[in-house]
């Protein structure tokens, strides 16, 4: 099972007792990624607790089964990018979490956690380059690694295209939305808040 996202709160203290317990011995024999998981996944089983499975909350690896992809793939093509970067479920029902544990990519369009600068909490680092309103609407079929070579070009359908863009324009805006909060509250005015520092090329 995933993280749970709703719990009673009497069942959630007796799953983080068993599970605190069951982690390090879990570690111990399974030393890699995942082991706090499986041992979350052993705690509910040994107290008995069984969990209602929900896809549609959380998008994480593009196309991925047994996440809320549908939802990405039923928007218009041509709104994916703007309504990922500000959804509004009335509208259009989109999964609420975006877990952002791949590298996602639409032309030289980039978003990746371990890309992101280390200095983006400072008040003279530029805002992220923000991707075209159409990314995800057909007109973009092909990526290129970051920082890498047209050469290196690759074709990608434009049902993939989508789910990348949504992606990217959502967490782009997230990002540029966090970085905008810490200079409205602590550069007296004075932030840099030119949209230029382009994650695939890796500098701005």
């Amino acid at each position: 099972v995933g993280p749970p996202y709703v719990v009673v709160a009497d069942d959630m203290y007796k799953i983080a007792v068993t599970w605190s317990e069951f982690a390090p011995k879990v570690h111990k024999q399974y030393p890699h990624l995942l082991a706090e998981m499986f041992a979350y996944c052993i705690a509910a089983a040994h107290l008995k607790l069984p969990h209602m499975l929900v896809d549609s909350l959380m998008v994480s690896a593009a196309g991925v089964g047994g996440e809320g992809w549908r939802f990405v793939k039923d928007l218009p093509a041509d709104e994916a990018c703007s309504f990922a970067s500000r959804p509004d479920h009335s509208v259009h029902p989109v999964p609420s979490v975006v877990h952002y544990c791949q590298r996602y990519a639409v032309d030289k369009y980039f978003w990746g956690k371990r890309k992101v600068p280390h200095r983006i909490f400072t008040c003279d680092h530029p805002l992220l380059v923000e991707p075209p309103a159409d990314l995800g609407s057909g007109k973009y079929l092909s990526v290129i690694p970051n920082g890498g070579r047209e050469k290196q070009r690759k074709e990608i359908s434009a049902e993939r295209e989508k789910m990348e863009a949504f992606m990217v324009c959502a967490l782009t805006r997230a990002t540029n939305d966090a970085m905008t909060y810490f200079k409205a509250n602590h550069c007296e005015g004075k932030g840099n808040m030119e949209k230029r520092y382009d994650m695939w090329a890796g500098k701005g």
